[in-house]
């Protein structure tokens, strides 16, 4: 394999149109097949609306595919024989309860092939199958890479955050392939997983622009960042960016101008007022947060959506980041056996997931919140 391209790894804030980028390049290359991948059904059929919308069809030369049809159509099943001989691997398996699905599985070896990649001998289970196109590769000497050679000359990924595990293997392949690759994605919004796999748990979501950055030392891509947001105005993305203060800041190109523009604090007893009065998208952090009965959307389901107007219901380690501004808190673990105790600085609230929500905003955005906010931008409603 020799690469003869250049690879390119775009990081972009919310709101910068990274699908739309993406569909924008794929329309162009009309001379070369193309492979669009994305891990949720949700972002294949937003792409898939996009290229629809623009070019009235899906062109021939253009493909889209889920992460883990790819692996499955193209990399497993071609070459399975080199590793699992002929019975055809049906499809892929997600287990309902991971933790106890791998506490089950924590005696099987690696070399206990049926058992360690399959369920029933055919169903090839979802953190093991990046791993598995890797085995295939290497003993076929490389031939699941040349096959995909021959097939494809570009290869996009959409948010490339939510890549995990043994992923990042089949991504490095593809870099050090003759496929020109261009990946595209957000750290800051990484509340989706391809796999839960402790396989470079170090490169996890929002600290994948390390893996990236070792990537491009190595001279295997280019990274380049696109900080514009044409969703959100600039105080929403002020305020979203302080949850990730080590990124480079946000620009905003929506100069558009509302009656009701801004950041807000609503008191419970006005949320129904409020509601009344503005008509905003409700978020929840996910269906245990209480929504005082108002129906709402998912964080993590909103991603990729605009909303004029959102108003959430935040957990209570978010509504403490309101009233102290406090990004980190001091974890403590005792030992069972020695009681020592083990003391960490971790996130004090789920960082990604809160990103998301905020910036669906193009206008407003307002957090349902009984207590005193330590940021002045934040003005009570």
């Amino acid at each position: 394999m020799s690469k003869v391209h250049s690879n390119k790894i775009i990081f972009a804030s919310a709101g910068s149109r990274k699908t739309t980028y993406i569909v924008d390049q794929a329309l162009l290359d009309v001379d070369r097949n193309v492979l669009i991948l994305t891990y949720t059904i949700d972002n294949i059929e937003q792409i898939r609306s996009y290229i629809i919308a623009k070019q009235g069809f899906i062109p021939t030369n253009i493909t889209i595919k889920s992460w883990f049809s790819f692996l499955l159509q193209d990399c497993v099943r071609p070459y399975q024989n080199y590793v699992y001989g002929d019975k055809r691997i049906e499809t892929v398996f997600f287990p309902d309860d991971i933790q106890a699905f791998k506490l089950g599985r924590r005696f099987i070896r690696k070399d206990q092939t049926k058992f360690y990649f399959f369920v029933g001998g055919k169903y090839i289970i979802n953190e093991h199958v990046s791993e598995f196109v890797c085995m295939c590769n290497d003993t076929s000497g490389g031939k699941v890479i040349s096959r995909l050679e021959g097939i494809y000359q570009k290869i996009f990924i959409d948010e490339i955050q939510d890549i995990s595990g043994y992923d990042f293997d089949v991504i490095e392949l593809l870099q050090k392939s003759r496929i020109d690759c261009c990946f595209v994605g957000d750290c800051r919004q990484a509340t989706f997983f391809t796999t839960c796999s402790p396989k470079y748990k170090r490169f996890k979501g929002k600290n994948i622009i390390h893996l990236f950055k070792d990537w491009e030392k190595k001279g295997l891509c280019a990274i380049e960042e696109k900080n514009e947001c044409f969703r959100s105005n600039q105080i929403i993305c002020d305020f979203a960016d302080k949850i990730f203060p080590e990124l480079s800041k946000t620009v905003s190109f929506n100069n558009e101008e509302t009656e009701h523009s801004g950041l807000f604090i609503v008191k419970s007893a006005k949320v129904s007022e409020y509601v009344r009065d503005y008509k905003p998208v409700i978020l929840r952090f996910d269906k245990r947060t209480d929504t005082l009965g108002l129906e709402a959307r998912n964080f993590g389901a909103s991603k990729g959506l605009t909303f004029m107007r959102v108003l959430i219901f935040q957990p209570k380690t978010f509504s403490k980041y309101l009233e102290d501004g406090q990004l980190t808190k001091i974890k403590r673990t005792k030992n069972k056996r020695s009681g020592s105790i083990k003391e960490e600085v971790v996130d004090s609230f789920h960082k990604p997931k809160l990103y998301v929500g905020i910036t669906r905003a193009k206008a407003s955005v307002a957090f349902v919140f009984d207590g005193v906010s330590a940021f002045d931008e934040l003005k009570e409603y």
